[in-house]
């Protein structure tokens, strides 16, 4: 089933935007427009492209025809931004680190803006969840006792101990990148670890018939 054209429209103006940062700062400048001219820039974005479109292609209704097509658009755009930010803090995690600020910078422009450090000191609020992170680490320790952890009583509590723990060390990191701060590659570093042993310790756990684990 084809898609209704002012979605159509919506993803190919999403693109341009991602397209259009990435020119901006490879030029040097600001991945959208500053001062008085943002407003204006976005109003634009969520408002000149169907009404053109379709005052140009549904002849039949000129003006109006376009400005029928606004609401299916503008929900169009916020619900593809609201997807470009979630991949956005999916990359910051998965993606290698020499292809993360190019990505980011065209979903979210959370990366390489000028006057950002690429890894600036860790801020308090971050440092804070980092030691929460490595304290609930602690309670597994690795070599060869660690696939025995799963075994032990209170493993689950000290589980989700740490998976909380990472989860808002996480937030806090996604938060940061999507308000064009760079963040601590220290804390970064932390949230990877802690959410890989998370990973293996559920896999053994339901490798061991934890059902929890499976779920």
């Amino acid at each position: 089933m084809p898609l209704p054209q002012p979605l159509i429209l919506a993803i190919a103006a999403m693109i341009s935007l991602a397209t259009l940062r990435l020119v901006r700062v490879r030029l040097g400048r600001e991945p959208h427009p500053d001062g008085k001219a943002r407003i204006p820039f976005f109003i634009a974005l969520l408002i000149a492209p169907p009404v053109v479109v379709g005052a140009v292609f549904q002849s039949p209704t000129g003006l109006l025809g376009g400005v029928a097509w606004l609401p299916l658009y503008v929900a169009g755009v916020v619900v593809i931004a609201v997807l470009m930010s979630i991949i956005a803090v999916i990359v910051r995690f998965v993606v290698p680190r020499q292809f993360r600020p190019l990505l980011l910078m065209a979903l979210n422009a959370s990366v390489d803006k000028p006057g950002v450090a690429t890894d600036p000191p860790l801020t308090a609020r971050l440092a804070e969840s980092q030691a929460l992170v490595d304290t609930a680490n602690a309670v597994f320790p690795g070599g060869p006792d660690f696939p025995a952890q799963v075994d032990r009583a209170g493993f689950r509590q000290g589980w989700d101990a740490l998976d909380a723990a990472t989860r808002t060390l996480e937030g806090q990191i996604a938060e940061d990148g999507t308000r064009g701060q760079g963040v601590a590659s220290a804390a970064m570093a932390t949230a990877e670890n802690a959410r890989g042993r998370l990973e293996t310790l559920r896999g053994l756990a339901a490798e061991g018939g934890q059902a929890w684990a499976k779920a």
